[in-house]
């Protein structure tokens, strides 16, 4: 409700901190995407993806990684996440929204 996401690993060290990161905000209306619903830093992204940068977004502390990313203003239906790896998705899971 506060319009962030919070993404948290424990445990967690310097080389689980991902490379090539993403998250994926799916909204409920697609059309939501070309109507500007994107923050203006996120202006061009049409598929509602955006690519993680720990050293920007990120902390490690006590042992945990954590993540904080301001979410879009159009409702959202879900949420990817995972990594790419040689152009590859590595890893990747999808959260319905509630």
């Amino acid at each position: 409700g506060d319009g962030v996401l919070f993404h948290l690993r424990e445990p967690c060290v310097r080389e689980d901190v991902p490379r090539g990161g993403f998250v994926q905000v799916i909204p409920e209306d697609p059309k939501s995407l070309s109507r500007g619903g994107l923050p203006r830093w996120r202006k061009g992204d049409r598929l509602g993806k955006l690519f993680v940068h720990f050293r920007r977004s990120g902390v490690l502390f006590e042992g945990k990684c954590m993540l904080v990313l301001p979410l879009p203003d159009y409702p959202v239906s879900g949420i990817r996440t995972g990594q790419r790896k040689g152009g590859r998705v590595h890893w990747e899971v999808a959260i319905p929204a509630r």
